[in-house]
This record gives C-alpha cells, sequence and structure tokens, in this order.
C-alpha cells in the first residue's frame, strides 16, 4: 500500500460539494428566472411572425383559389358547360373562407391579441 495520499481512492468520486451562501442561490435562482423570462418572450415573437405568415400564405391561396375558379366558372359558362356546380361553388367556398379568414385577422390585429 504505497498510494499517494493525494490520489483519489478506487471508486472515489471527487471532493465534496462546497454549498454556496443562501444569497449567490437566490442570485442565481433569480437570474435563472430573467433568463426564462427572455426565452419565453422570444418565443412568442417568433410564434407572432410565424403566425402573420401563415395567415398572409392562406390568404394568398385562398385568393387564387377564388380567382381560379371565378376563371373557370365564366369559361365554362361562355361554353354552355356546368359552370355552377363544381367551379362556381368552389369560389363560393374560398370566398366566404377568405372573408371569415380575414376577419378573424382584422379583429385580432385590432384586440391586440
Amino acid at each position: 500500500m504505497t498510494q499517494d495520499p493525494d490520489e483519489p481512492l478506487d471508486g472515489d468520486i471527487g471532493p465534496a460539494p462546497v454549498l454556496e451562501p443562501a444569497a449567490a442561490r437566490a442570485d442565481t435562482a433569480a437570474e435563472l428566472r430573467r433568463y426564462e423570462a427572455e426565452r419565453e418572450e422570444r418565443r412568442r415573437r417568433t410564434n407572432a411572425v410565424s403566425g402573420r405568415i401563415a395567415v398572409a400564405a392562406a390568404a394568398l391561396f385562398l385568393g387564387f383559389l377564388t380567382y381560379d375558379s371565378v376563371n373557370t366558372a365564366v369559361e365554362a359558362h361562355a361554353k354552355g358547360d356546368d359552370w355552377v356546380y363544381p367551379p362556381a361553388v368552389v369560389a363560393a367556398v374560398c370566398t366566404v373562407a377568405l372573408a371569415a379568414l380575414l376577419t378573424w385577422a382584422w379583429r385580432r390585429r385590432r384586440l391586440g391579441m
């Protein structure tokens, strides 16, 4: 047994942890709360931007579908084909959905949500 007294023994996990004073623990907890609040604010901003992008993309998509369906209905009517059921109904549904989406977005913006 010629082991150096400064060397750790087999199975030794290291020195005992040094307990921090209560003030240091409180400062650490306050700092962690501040970091969490900052992260939450960044998450909210990112979600708000992505929500605006999604609403704009949906509005553009519905606007294009409305335009295309109305155009198809006009062409079908000129040819004497069925124009009410497929194209006109799709145009009406897309117009209602677009109006609902824009109304929802306008109200949400007006209420500051």
